[in-house]
């Protein structure tokens, strides 16, 4: 059903609209404040395991952690490959097989694996453990968070932005 726009709207919905407006600007200003990153990314690996202190799973102080495992893909060819016959066209069958038949925990790793390749790529990353803020600052060799975000806070209070 197409209703037609009045003239006369009600105000309840104009209200609550400028209390979402003023809230997440409040939001903001306070992660702005703290020097807080909107948007946190972290490059690693299998061998450079990544430490969430003080925080629940990928989330911490309220702000989203998105974790690229880069060496993911390389895990699960591993895996893959185990057991293979020396036969090429037998190897093919099963390679295709184990493909088709793949769990989502692997699928999911492999997508999050060539997702965090592309993004590193995108940002120049040129090496890991790297941690990302806002796609703008990179520190290396981290793999604490809490740590990287105290480097970032003092980047950000230097003016350097």
């Amino acid at each position: 059903m197409i209703w037609k726009a009045s003239k006369h709207r009600p105000r309840v919905p104009l209200v609550c609209l400028a209390s979402v407006l003023l809230y997440s600007g409040v939001t903001l200003a306070d992660q702005h404040q703290q020097n807080l990153p909107h948007v946190i990314e972290v490059f690693t690996s299998v061998k450079y395991p990544f430490i969430s202190a003080r925080g629940n799973g990928n989330s911490l102080h309220g702000l989203d952690v998105t974790i690229y495992e880069i060496d993911g893909i390389e895990s699960i060819e591993r895996d893959l490959s185990i057991d293979m016959p020396a036969d090429p066209a037998k190897s093919k069958r099963i390679a295709l097989d184990r493909i088709q038949h793949m769990d989502d925990q692997s699928t999911t790793k492999m997508r999050m694996a060539a997702l965090g390749l592309a993004k590193a790529m995108q940002y120049g990353v040129d090496r890991y453990p790297a941690i990302v803020f806002d796609g703008q600052a990179v520190v290396y060799g981290v793999t604490d968070v809490q740590t990287a975000l105290a480097h970032y806070r003092a980047w950000r209070r230097e003016g350097k932005r």
